[in-house]
């Protein structure tokens, strides 16, 4: 998929803020819906492919989940494991589906990583 320059531009700029602003971020990822990558951050040897791929996959299963059990809209899907959090959101722009992502350590603030998940994806939908 050839993706515009603008939405790649943007997409860097947020991964980078995004990234930045997180406390004990271990990856911020910007995928497409579909699971191809646009644009990641990471700071060990993750595979960046992969994981954009397991987050849309995720996040298209909160969205069956939500709309099956009448829960509306979703907001945000986060797991939260031993070694930390994953917090993801979904979003459109210019009518491309797309998946905010980030990684961080359990001794994040995790009200801050949906704050700012949110706040990217909504700045895509802007």
């Amino acid at each position: 998929m050839n993706l515009p320059s603008e939405l790649l531009a943007a997409a860097s700029r947020s991964a980078d803020a995004l990234f930045a602003d997180l406390a004990h971020a271990r990856a911020v990822v910007i995928a497409t819906e579909d699971g191809m990558e646009v644009v990641s951050v990471i700071r060990n040897e993750l595979d960046a492919a992969r994981f954009s791929a397991i987050t849309s996959s995720m996040s298209a299963i909160g969205e069956v989940v939500s709309s099956e059990t009448g829960l509306g809209s979703v907001r945000c899907v986060m797991v939260e494991a031993d070694g930390g959090y994953l917090v993801m959101r979904g979003c459109r722009s210019g009518g491309i589906g797309l998946v905010v992502a980030a990684l961080v350590g359990r001794d994040a603030l995790l009200g801050l990583a949906i704050h700012r998940v949110g706040q990217a994806a909504r700045e895509f939908s802007a």
